[in-house]
């Protein structure tokens, strides 16, 4: 009888070398990526903010642009060296209710970013802060500190945008802080969230980031081995859609999609992570608050276009899971280690990042516009210009 196992025996030789080359090669790389890593240098910046600020989230997008930085090197630096493109993590932290901006960045990138804020921002102060993970002693099975964390994703695929500041009509230059006190800000919710937390209590929330690329398989090449990036399937889709529309009329919300599509990929895009962790106390820790972390994100979510869902929470499915392998703290003790890490793009903690562009990106991540804030350490005294040694 044909045995399907002695025909594979007999084509070892053939076969074997290539599966064994091609596990070698992800090894090698694995192995440079981390290398090339350890020696990156990294700094947290950290944003003191005047009491009010007459800016809309357009004049983060304008800071957020220049993070798309998509240089990997040449093919030496990248298969040799193990350089990779580089990422940022973009934080918005409360620690017992006072209310921290952080920017997560290699050195080398440092006064670039400073220059960036403060050509939009100008009365803000821009300073190197020590690491405030460091500052916190969590440990599995042996913490005074409770802890929760999640992950979030993209609700549809990644063509469809969320609800951005432009649907909350903050895209319009304003003059008078009444005028910003009657808009709605996205992100406000977040922040009052943030700074209702008691003192021995702390949220913090990271978006990394790093410039998309060709990642997805393309169905037109040959046996779908090449590569199409982020707005070759937006094109797609969008074109499925209008196709639809000669056959019958769109719906007002398919043509409002199509819209959004279309300014979607007119701006650049970043591969992205999200993750959330709650700490506090033992008997401080309060359940409620990882409602108001789901609640913080549905402010960005729509029915017609896109949204964000929690993923690979620090929970589990079912009750024995926690008694018998210990999952529960497992799961913290990594979600806890892969926010310290800020690690998402590689070993040790890689995930797979979802695509938004950078007015998606000021939406979920700006300085409140208007009024002025409780629980923000703001400046005294406004600074009257940025440091002149900065590179433009």
């Amino acid at each position: 009888m044909f045995s399907i196992f002695g025909l594979l025996f007999s084509l070892a030789p053939f076969w074997l070398p290539v599966l064994l080359g091609y596990i070698f090669w992800h090894l090698w790389m694995s192995y440079i990526n981390l290398a090339h890593i350890s020696e990156i240098e990294w700094v947290l910046l950290g944003i003191r903010l005047p009491k009010t600020i007459l800016k809309t989230p357009l004049s983060m997008e304008l800071v957020l642009s220049a993070l798309h930085q998509t240089s990997e090197g040449n093919w030496y630096k990248r298969k040799w060296k193990g350089q990779v493109k580089p990422w940022f993590s973009l934080e918005l932290v409360s620690l017992g209710g006072n209310i921290h901006f952080f920017i997560r960045t290699s050195k080398k990138y440092k006064n670039f970013i400073e220059a960036q804020l403060y050509s939009q921002y100008p009365g803000i102060e821009v300073f190197e802060a020590p690491d405030y993970t460091e500052q916190l002693d969590y440990k599995k099975g042996g913490s005074e500190w409770e802890m929760f964390g999640t992950e979030f994703t993209l609700t549809k695929p990644d063509p469809y945008p969320i609800k951005t500041y432009v649907d909350y009509k903050l895209d319009q230059a304003v003059k008078k802080e009444e005028e910003l006190a009657a808009l709605t800000d996205p992100i406000r919710p977040s922040v009052e969230f943030l700074g209702s937390v008691g003192k021995n209590e702390q949220i913090w929330i990271q978006v990394i980031v790093r410039a998309t690329g060709k990642r997805f398989d393309d169905p037109k090449s040959w046996f779908g081995i090449g590569k199409r990036d982020w707005k070759a399937e937006a094109k797609d889709l969008v074109a499925k859609m209008q196709k639809k529309g000669e056959d019958e009329k769109l719906s007002k919300s398919e043509s409002e999609a199509i819209s959004a599509i279309e300014r979607e990929i007119s701006k650049f895009g970043f591969d992205c992570g999200i993750r959330v962790i709650y700490l506090g106390k033992t008997e401080s820790f309060d359940y409620l608050n990882i409602a108001g972390i789901f609640g913080m994100m549905k402010h960005y979510n729509s029915e017609v276009l896109n949204g964000f869902r929690p993923i690979n929470e620090t929970d589990v499915d079912y009750p024995w899971q926690g008694i018998w392998w210990d999952k529960v703290a497992d799961k913290k003790a990594d979600m806890f280690k892969a926010y310290v890490s800020r690690s998402y793009f590689h070993p040790p903690y890689k995930k797979k990042p979802f695509i938004l562009n950078t007015e998606e990106l000021a939406t979920i991540y700006h300085f409140p516009s208007g009024i002025e804030t409780p629980g923000f350490t703001t400046i005294s005294s406004r600074k009257a210009e940025p440091p002149a040694n900065l590179p433009i």
